[in-house]
């Protein structure tokens, strides 16, 4: 299968990919806002947003910091007991923290629920 047109189909992912395909990409944990933030202070990450039945979405690095203020920021869910009501478009992420083999920067993975 062209990986160009893989998308997501059940949510927690088990791997991330690109157009170029799959990634050695190790999920190392949930992240909670706190978690975001130290990781945005640290240096460059990258933000991946996975949505049942569309192809990942790669937020460029040069637009992470407006990223996550506009739209990550507002999303994240901090606990496992959620209510979307509670959230902007009855829409809500949850994040992990990423590693990629190679030294490349971590990636913050938005999971969507909705």
């Amino acid at each position: 299968m062209n990986p160009r047109n893989t998308v997501a189909t059940r949510m927690p992912l088990e791997e991330l990919w690109t157009d170029d395909g799959a990634l050695s990409a190790t999920r190392l944990r949930t992240l909670d806002r706190e978690a975001v933030r130290e990781l945005l202070r640290r240096g460059p990450v990258r933000f991946v947003i996975a949505n049942v039945g569309h192809r990942l979405r790669w937020i460029p690095p040069a637009e992470r910091f407006n990223f996550w203020k506009r739209d990550g920021d507002p999303h994240l869910a901090e606990t496992d007991e959620m209510h979307l009501d509670d959230f902007p478009d009855g829409m809500v992420y949850r994040a992990s923290e990423w590693t990629v083999s190679g030294g490349e920067a971590p990636i913050i993975l938005l999971e969507v629920h909705h």
